[in-house]
Formats: structure tokens, C-alpha cells, sequence
């Protein structure tokens, strides 16, 4: 008899613990519940994450090993069924100690398995984060280098890194690096060394301070402090190696490293929510707006749009650099939800 499917949109991995149905499809799956299961995933994306989550503690519970795969991909539900089926069935018998282990939440002693299950459980795959359009966030690596997101910028990782492996990120946007120095003396290992990737190109550094921008087919690596090597990714060639000071600017569509005009530290004045106007145009001040705060914009002016502009400028937030474009150039801003159209005053 087909099961009626309920809202589950709302559903925790508190939930799902205890949830009866969930609980006898974990530990005893077959079509029918499958079928049901994969459709729920299928029609609440958001919740399939706190649906695997549950899952492990389940089977943490009942003794049998977890595979945890990437959560949210519909074809995945397929590989966690198979998965499942390739451990002892058991009796529903198992459920109700589950059941009580559930209702231990809110004492100490649950907390604090639960606690150390989710430990166990973070400890794996990949980790995430995403800094929204005119946001930033600052996150502590698991060497404690420190990253600092811009708006709209995304970097992954591994939750672990071990000493037999470069500290690795990938990157998609625009940070800034204040790498951790883990080398001593006499000893080298591959955890030494850390490598940014991002785009077509792997950036290697030891102890460093640096920038890194990468919007639309350009990256634009800037070094404060350190050393940094940039090799290609898909042939391993030494592009360049950096000294403190150096800025360049990769192109992934003609595959050339130029020098930038800008200086290194200039790069960097977003962590301080300020801009350095040296060496850019009111294109590229436009093109952040649109990279970095989300904004479309139509320049109808098209003959500014390489005017150059000096000076450091507030970027608590977008309005401030429009205020300032708006002064400065005497332009005419018309603003329809994300859309801007930006305009000499004496066009009509």
C-alpha cells in the first residue's frame, strides 16, 4: 500500500531520529520504502542533509559503518539504498532502543554522545562557505591560517588535513590569505606547504599574506608578504614565482601573466571595507559592483568607462561607492531593484 507522503520541509535531524518510518527504512530498506524516501529527498532538497545526518547517528547506534556520500543529488539516494542492503538486516527489534537513546536528548550524558557523534561525523568530506553579495566572512582553517571572504566568493576544503598532504583550497571569488607558517627545522613534509586552487591555476605558498581575485575569465594574485608560486593546473608549468610586492593578473582565455599596474597591498584594501582606486577604471569599479555586490549594471555613457580614478574610498557597502562614483564623475544613477543605469547628468 503506497505510503501518504507528509510535509517533512520542516523536519531536523532530531526529527528524523525519531521518526518511526525513517528509522525502519535506515536499518531495513526495501522498494517500498526506498521509493518513498527517494521521492522525499526529490521534493525537500533543503533536508537532505539533516536526513544523512540522522541516518549516521542510526546506524551509529545500531553498530553498522556509515557511508556518507555528498548530500542533495537525487541519483545519490541510489548508492545510500545500495549501501544500506549490503549490511545484516535486522529486527525491528532495533528500533526501540533508538527510540530511547532519542529521548535522552536534554540530558548531559545525550548531549554529549550526540556531541561527540556529530564530531566524529563533521570530521569528514568537505567543508563549505559562502560569503553573500556585499557580505564578508572570515574563516579559521584547520591550521588556523585565517581566509577572509568578499561578497559573492565561495572556498572549500577538506575538515581534516593531515601531515601526509599539501593543506589545499579551492577557490571561486575573491580572498585574502594570512597563511600559517607550519614548517620547522630539519624536518619536511607535505602538509608544509599550501596550495590555493583556483580557476586554471595552482597557487604553492609557505607562511604568506595574499590576495586572491577571481571574477569572470581573470585571476589576480597579489603578494604581501611570503613567497607564492603559480603553476598551471592542467600542464603543472611554472608560471611565475612571487616576491612581496608583486601583483599579476592570469588570464584563462589568452593564458597570459601580466603585471598589474596596482600594488600589492592595494588588493587588499576590501578586508579594511575600503578601496584603493590607484590604477583602476570606472569599468573595474563597475565590474566589482556587479561581481561583488550583485548589481546589473548599463553604462550608456560608454566613453567613461576607462576613466581612472585615485584615492581610497569608504566600501562599507555598495551605496557608498556609488555615492562616490556619482560625485565624481557627475553621473545620474537610476536604480530598479538590482538593475543600475548609469548616465551623464546632461543626458536627457
Amino acid at each position: 500500500m503506497e505510503k501518504q507522503q507528509k510535509d517533512y520541509s520542516q523536519y531536523t535531524k532530531i526529527d528524523f531520529f525519531t521518526d518511526d518510518l525513517f528509522i525502519s527504512y535506515v536499518l531495513h530498506p526495501d522498494e517500498e520504502n526506498m521509493a518513498y524516501w527517494e521521492l522525499i529527498g526529490k521534493n525537500f532538497p533543503g533536508i537532505v542533509p539533516e536526513m544523512e545526518e540522522a541516518r549516521h547517528w542510526i546506524l551509529a547506534l545500531n553498530g553498522q559503518s556509515a557511508y556518507r556520500p555528498s548530500a542533495g543529488k537525487p541519483e545519490l539516494w541510489q548508492k545510500i539504498a545500495a549501501e544500506i542492503q549490503a549490511h545484516d538486516r535486522r529486527q525491528l527489534r532495533y528500533i526501540r532502543p533508538i527510540k530511547r537513546a532519542a529521548r535522552w536528548i536534554g540530558s548531559a550524558a545525550a548531549i554529549f554522545i550526540l556531541g561527540w557523534m556529530l564530531h566524529e561525523y563533521s570530521q569528514q568530506g568537505e567543508k563549505e562557505h559562502y560569503a553573500g553579495y556585499g557580505a564578508q566572512q572570515e574563516i579559521v582553517l584547520p591550521d588556523e591560517s585565517v581566509v577572509t571572504l568578499n561578497g559573492n566568493s565561495t572556498i572549500r576544503y577538506a575538515r581534516t588535513w593531515k601531515s601526509d598532504k599539501p593543506r589545499e583550497i579551492w577557490l571561486q571569488g575573491e580572498a585574502y590569505f594570512t597563511v600559517k607558517h607550519v614548517a620547522l627545522k630539519n624536518r619536511l613534509q607535505q602538509s608544509d606547504s599550501f596550495r590555493v586552487h583556483v580557476q586554471d591555476l595552482d597557487i604553492t605558498v609557505l607562511g604568506t599574506r595574499f590576495n586572491v581575485r577571481n571574477r569572470r575569465t581573470t585571476t589576480e594574485i597579489s603578494l604581501v608578504e611570503g613567497s607564492l608560486r603559480i603553476n598551471q593546473t592542467a600542464t603543472g608549468a611554472l608560471l611565475k614565482v612571487l616576491k612581496p610586492g608583486d601583483a599579476f593578473i592570469y588570464d584563462s582565455t589568452s593564458h597570459e601573466l601580466k603585471s598589474l599596474e596596482r600594488k600589492a597591498v592595494a588588493n587588499k584594501a576590501w578586508t579594511n571595507n575600503e578601496i584603493d582606486l590607484d590604477g583602476y577604471t570606472l569599468e573595474d569599479i563597475l565590474h566589482i559592483l556587479e561581481d561583488t555586490y550583485g548589481y546589473e549594471i548599463t553604462l550608456q555613457a560608454p566613453e567613461l568607462a576607462q576613466k581612472r580614478l585615485s584615492g581610497t574610498i569608504p566600501a562599507h557597502n555598495a551605496e557608498d561607492i556609488l555615492f562616490v562614483l556619482k560625485k565624481v564623475f557627475n553621473l545620474r544613477i537610476n536604480q530598479k531593484s538590482n538593475h543600475l543605469t548609469i548616465s551623464p547628468n546632461q543626458y536627457p
